[in-house]
């Protein structure tokens, strides 16, 4: 096996051969010095004859057919940079193929991808960018995003970067809808990403229309059965067995009315236009005590509310909504525990600086596999109960959808008597003056 050691051999035996010719022409001339000066400046001139070749070669293709002819320590170093070169040319490669290979990935996608520096300065594009912003890679390299697409919500995106979703017309097609989402990759590198949401805005669009023609169509015939269902049950002629059927259909013909009335706000809470609602300082503490007022009357007059409120604590939002958001979580908490079941309802601060809505109760709690669902429509833990209390089947993800339109989050969290709903708004919600109409 050769060792580096090896290599330095014939290095070692050069060195001892112009010694060796040193001493002999020192004995044989007398001229030791002159002789030693002789014989290290050939040694010398060699070393750099051999240098010059190497360098030669290295200038050159550095073809191992043209490698400097030579042995030792020289020829490792030649062999060793020619090993590395070939190396190096082998990873150009790959990466070259990787690169390829992900140009063709991001050239496939039909998602505009746009690098950006922390300048907003455009430093890679794929083909769809030309398709949805008229941003072109060769053209464009270099130049500013926010001066090619000139989009107040893009510049907004821009100057405060974030993964929140934006959406706008597009420059190139006012008949196309883009949403946009803008990624960090490292430290002042972000990836653009626009998608054509067109075909979902029309889907929603169809689906709204659906919801608010039917709703029209079904309030008419629910209406007359309402009516007809009132006067059967007040005529004092219906026999007493019928009674019983004429009642459960009135509360099933209100119970339906309330799901049109629940899939109508769900609608408008899912609509774009949701954006555009002017919003107001809203008093939690009164509207708290409203509706916690308003379902003792009716129908938690037999369990235990405890309060832990902060009057001075408000919020900016919608208040229908937030109102809605307190009347389906209370609603929750006196329909689907027994009766003399504590409920306690907070409204505070937290240490991370949110204002949170939180009512708890010591019922029966909720399984954990059914967490997760609760704010899907028409989900329910107990179907048949659910029923009979009148619910809808509608109420979480009703909270859920007015939580997220106002940046919030509502978390559940539940075990065997301990039920615990939080509804928590950003701290940039908190008021902090009066009537200030603001955009959500």
């Amino acid at each position: 096996m050769i060792t580096r050691d090896n290599f330095w051999l014939p290095e070692a035996r050069r060195l001892m051969w112009v010694m060796l010719y040193g001493l002999i022409f020192g004995y044989l001339t007398g001229y030791w010095q002159y002789c030693f000066m002789l014989v290290g400046f050939g040694y010398i001139g060699w070393t750099l004859y051999k240098l010059y070749e190497l360098q030669s070669w290295l200038a050159s293709d550095q073809q191992l057919n043209n490698m400097p002819d030579s042995s030792g320590a020289w020829e490792q170093i030649a062999y060793l940079i020619h090993r590395g070169d070939k190396k190096s040319e082998a990873r150009k490669k790959k990466h070259s193929e990787l690169m390829l290979r992900f140009n063709n990935i991001m050239a496939a996608l039909p998602d505009a991808s746009v690098l950006l520096d922390s300048d907003h300065v455009i430093q890679w594009t794929n083909p769809s960018a030309m398709t949805l912003l008229g941003i072109n890679d060769s053209r464009d390299y270099g130049q500013r995003v926010d001066n090619l697409v000139r989009i107040p919500q893009l510049t907004q995106l821009l100057e405060k970067p974030s993964e929140r979703e934006i959406r706008f017309v597009s420059p190139r097609n006012e008949k196309v809808t883009l949403s946009a989402r803008l990624f960090p990759v490292e430290p002042g590198l972000y990836l653009l990403s626009v998608r054509d949401i067109s075909q979902r805005i029309q889907l929603n669009k169809m689906r709204k229309a659906f919801i608010a023609n039917a709703s029209h169509e079904l309030r008419t015939p629910l209406t007359v059965l309402t009516g007809y269902l009132e006067l059967f049950e007040e005529d004092a002629a219906l026999p007493e067995h019928i009674l019983p059927a004429v009642q459960q259909s009135r509360r099933q013909t209100a119970r339906m009315e309330q799901i049109i009335a629940d899939l109508l706000v769900l609608s408008r809470l899912e609509s774009p236009e949701m954006q555009l609602v002017e919003e107001s300082d809203i008093d939690m503490a009164l509207l708290l005590e409203k509706t916690q007022h308003a379902l003792q009357d009716t129908l938690g007059d037999l369990h235990q509310f405890s309060n832990h409120i902060n009057r001075q604590l408000k919020i900016s939002g919608h208040e229908k909504d937030i109102s809605s958001v307190i009347n389906n979580l209370l609603e929750n908490a006196v329909k689907y525990t027994p009766a003399g079941t504590r409920i306690k309802i907070s409204w505070q601060s937290n240490a991370r600086g949110l204002a949170c809505l939180t009512v708890e109760d010591n019922g029966p709690g909720i399984a954990s596999e059914h967490i997760p669902r609760l704010t899907e429509r028409f989900y329910r833990v107990d179907k048949g109960r659910s029923r009979d209390k009148g619910g809808t089947g509608l109420g979480l993800a009703i909270v859920k959808h007015v939580m997220m339109n106002h940046n919030g989050q509502l978390t559940i969290k539940s075990r065997p008597g301990r039920t615990r709903f939080s509804a928590c708004f950003p701290a940039e919600r908190i008021a902090t003056t009066a009537n200030r109409p603001r955009s959500a």
